[in-house]
């Protein structure tokens, strides 16, 4: 009798000691954009009237990421499968490729969460038409659990 009581107690204590880890967050590594404007040689916030964004992943159909009014920049996922992302912005009538070419690398979140990935943004961004004037590199390396005012880079128009 004294044995079930002691297997018992041992139990309850065996259990309470096991904790569930439930990931209820989305771990995706997300680079974030702003458009600037240069103001007498200073860097300047700017607004676009209308953004029409998609991403290009090779041996996939494009994908519809933005296609708003009024916006500041953009924040969109980075291509896991190869060495750099595509993007093709049309920002009111105007149309521009954005090639990022970045290094990633895998850690591990948790045993439930699994692995998350940091992306390195390398300094040759590209674009095809003009549209982007330049691009300053603000933070390079982009994190799944990035800020919510973090920047990545500046896009130039």
């Amino acid at each position: 009798m004294k044995s079930r009581i002691l297997f018992f107690i041992v139990s309850i204590l065996m259990t309470s000691c096991i904790t569930v880890e439930i990931c209820d967050e989305s771990y995706e590594s997300e680079l974030v954009a702003r458009f600037k404007t240069r103001h007498d040689g200073a860097p300047a916030d700017t607004t676009v009237s209308v953004l029409t964004l998609y991403g290009i992943r090779e041996g996939k159909s494009d994908s519809l990421l933005y296609n708003t009014k009024s916006a500041s920049g953009f924040v969109v996922p980075l291509d896991p499968h190869h060495v750099y992302s595509r993007f093709v912005l049309q920002i009111n009538d105007q149309t521009d490729t954005l090639v990022i070419p970045h290094h990633q690398e895998m850690y591990m979140i948790s045993y439930t969460c699994g692995f998350g990935n940091l992306f390195t943004i390398n300094d040759n961004i590209q674009s095809s038409s003009g549209l982007i004037k330049s691009d300053t590199i603000i933070k390079e390396m982009i994190d799944a659990e990035y800020e919510k005012d973090e920047e990545h880079i500046w896009l130039y128009l």
